[in-house]
């Protein structure tokens, strides 16, 4: 049995992380009554040893709860590595990612430079039908919705008429990253169906514009689409729609996607 200091030095762990385990019941030594002493075992070290390698591995606080009830060697934990690996796959890209863009601030590549020129067109959307899922999701997520949403619509498999969207209601209070977001796939409803998550999108005026690029000046769009409406005399009514032409479920070139922003107007 080792006290707590002890069991610190051998480990090379602060006392505070120790209690921090306990807190979030990782570690759970026995404790004296009588003196309030926590007493740690060799079987702690185990587990001690096993929570540093887990964090090494980026599982989170709560993944290492679960799976420190998990058998070292058994098929459930090759399975949790296997989901794992696939998350810091898709995380190493993403680094890699924004590695090769602070490269090109360093030293810019030769490119073929494409300006957006942001022309405004003012119609009418006609109505129709739409599959949707809204979700509160952070930015980084998006991707993740947008591919459930595929699956419901594969599952259901109607007739489609027209590319999917994303309409963006509102930015959440005090999570920067944090959007409530709706993503849609219109769809051909030729019978009532009893579905809360089909939606009739009604006839509405709307002005858009083609936004080409990575999204990461797409704000200029959505500038271009107030200014417009402003100095035409009308006032934008409802939030942002992004309609995607080409976007990375279709090619890994950022710098190919093309996407249509749109929104309602009235007129003031």
């Amino acid at each position: 049995m080792y006290k707590i200091g002890e069991f610190s030095k051998i480990n090379k762990i602060s006392q505070r992380m120790l209690r921090y385990y306990d807190e979030k019941a990782l570690l759970t030594p026995k404790k004296d009554e009588a003196n309030g002493y926590r007493y740690y075992t060799s079987d702690d070290m185990k587990t001690v040893n096993r929570i540093k390698q887990l964090r090494k591995y980026h599982f989170s606080i709560d993944e290492i709860k679960n799976v420190l009830q998990i058998d070292t060697d058994s098929e459930a934990m090759k399975a949790v590595y296997r989901q794992k690996i696939a998350e810091l796959n898709e995380k190493a890209m993403d680094y890699l990612d924004v590695i090769e863009e602070m490269k090109n601030g360093i030293e810019p590549k030769y490119t073929r430079k494409r300006v957006n020129v942001y022309d405004v067109v003012c119609g009418v959307r006609k109505p129709f039908h739409a599959l949707c899922l809204r979700q509160i999701v952070h930015e980084d997520d998006l991707e993740q919705l947008i591919d459930r949403l595929h699956k419901c619509v594969n599952a259901m498999n109607p007739t489609l008429t027209g590319n999917y969207f994303a309409i963006f209601h509102s930015v959440e209070e005090g999570e920067f990253y944090q959007y409530d977001v709706e993503v849609c796939q219109p769809i051909r409803v030729e019978r009532e169906l009893i579905d809360s998550r089909i939606t009739l999108f009604k006839e509405t005026n709307y002005i858009s514009t083609i936004h080409m690029g990575n999204y990461d000046n797409i704000s200029y769009a959505y500038r271009a689409l107030y200014d417009w409406a402003q100095l035409n005399g009308l006032r934008v009514d409802g939030p942002f729609i992004e309609k995607y032409y080409t976007d990375e479920f279709v090619t890994l070139d950022k710098h190919a996607f093309v996407t249509e922003v749109g929104i309602a107007i009235q007129k003031t």
